[in-house]
């Protein structure tokens, strides 16, 4: 009987320990549960944090771009001009007179001092040596500043010899033929018509012309082709003599007009 109750009584025992297990992994279960929906919050919490983080820096982005854009705006100058081009901007005439003659036509600068007109133009002589050790005058830059800057800019080259009569200084041609003409000289006759973009060194069109020969001038024309600019560029035309020597711009004019 001894044995009886023993095996009973422990039969008892296993089936209570073994309720006591059952409620405790339903307690850790519960735990674990809770402890899975709190991570899922704090997941929820994190993105919402992550989604705003990045709305805010696609902003700021934006608006960078939006103020580079409009710094880098090409300015539009008060009046037409043969060089620079209208975003750059020189602080003194002479360094702009400087950049024109050796860019445009290949050779060191020789040039006159800066004479001053109003309180925003001046002229500067382009100068050349002449025989017995003096100079001889080339052209005359008539200079001005413009632009939101005050940059000096050289708005035509004037020449008493080597004219431009045709197309108006200023005025609009089409973008395609065009006739250039006036009155000119050179050596042996030879006159050199010439189309740039303002501001630039690369040619849209050369032609040669037949001028005088001798002191006196004779009238000449030629077509150039301007179908190389867009609607409402600047262009310069200009038309020099022929000297003979490549370090000499011969005598010139130029003058500025927009396509249109």
């Amino acid at each position: 009987m001894k044995i009886v109750r023993f095996i009973a009584v422990a039969a008892l025992l296993a089936a209570l320990l073994g309720g006591c297990g059952s409620d405790n992994s339903a307690d850790e279960s519960t735990t674990s549960s809770t402890e899975v929906t709190s991570t899922s919050d704090e997941s929820t919490t994190t993105t919402e944090s992550t989604t705003t983080a990045s709305s805010d820096t696609t902003t700021s982005e934006s608006s960078t771009t939006s103020s580079q854009s409009s710094s880098s705006s090409v300015p539009t100058l008060e009046q037409p001009a043969i060089w620079p081009s209208p975003g750059v901007v020189f602080d003194d005439p002479e360094t702009a007179a400087a950049d024109f003659v050796s860019k445009v036509f290949g050779v060191p600068p020789n040039l006159g001092e800066f004479q001053q007109g109003d309180a925003r133009s001046g002229e500067i002589e382009v100068l050349s040596p002449a025989e017995g050790g003096g100079t001889s005058i080339r052209s005359v830059l008539l200079l001005r500043q413009l632009g939101p800057d005050d940059g000096w800019f050289i708005l035509a080259a004037v020449s008493d010899t080597n004219t431009i009569t045709a197309p108006a200084s200023g005025g609009q041609v089409p973008a395609g033929s065009v006739e250039v003409a006036g009155q000119g000289r050179g050596f042996e006759g030879l006159l050199v018509v010439e189309a740039f973009p303002a501001g630039q060194a690369t040619r849209l069109d050369q032609q040669q012309a037949q001028g005088g020969s001798t002191e006196a001038t004779e009238p000449y024309s030629v077509t150039l082709d301007l179908s190389g600019a867009g609607l409402g560029e600047p262009v310069l035309i200009l038309v020099r003599g022929g000297v003979g020597l490549e370090t000499d711009t011969g005598e010139f004019s130029a003058i500025p007009v927009t396509i249109g």
